[in-house]
C-alpha cells in the first residue's frame, strides 16, 4: 500500500531538487550553498510527496477498486458470450451427457479376469 506514496515522494523529490539546483547554477550560488539546498529540498519534498501519496492512496484506493472490479466483471461477461458464440454447439452438447465416472477398465472387456478366458490365453 506504500507504493504510491514512496514513488509520490521520489517524484517530487527529485523533480524540485533538479529544478532548485538548475535555477542555483544559473543564479551563480556558492557551491557549499546549493549543495545544502539540495539535500534540504530533497528531503522536504520527499516527505511532502510521500504524505501527500499516502492521503491519494486511502481516498483514490476504494475508487478504483470499485472501477476495476466492474472492469473485470464486465470482461468477463463479454469473454462468455463470446466462448458461447464461438462454441456454439459444443457446450450444449456437454450439458446434455451424463456425467459418467470411472475408467474404461471398470467395463468388463474381452480377455479380462472376470471371463475366465485370460488364464488360458495366458498359460
Amino acid at each position: 500500500m506504500s507504493r504510491l506514496s514512496m514513488l509520490m515522494g521520489l517524484f517530487m523529490a527529485v523533480t524540485v531538487t533538479g529544478i532548485v539546483m538548475i535555477l542555483a547554477i544559473m543564479g551563480k550560488v556558492a557551491t557549499g550553498t546549493i549543495i545544502y539546498r539540495g539535500i534540504l529540498v530533497f528531503f522536504m519534498f520527499g516527505v511532502l510527496g510521500a504524505v501527500f501519496g499516502s492521503f491519494l492512496e486511502v481516498v483514490l484506493m476504494p475508487i478504483t477498486t470499485e472501477k476495476e472490479t466492474e472492469k473485470l466483471k464486465s470482461e468477463l461477461l463479454l469473454e462468455d458470450a463470446q466462448l458461447q458464440k464461438e462454441l456454439g454447439d459444443l457446450l450444449d452438447e456437454d450439458k446434455s451427457l451424463k456425467n459418467t465416472f470411472g475408467t474404461p477398465t471398470d467395463e468388463s472387456w474381452p480377455g479380462n479376469a472376470s471371463d475366465g478366458n485370460s488364464s488360458a490365453a495366458v498359460s
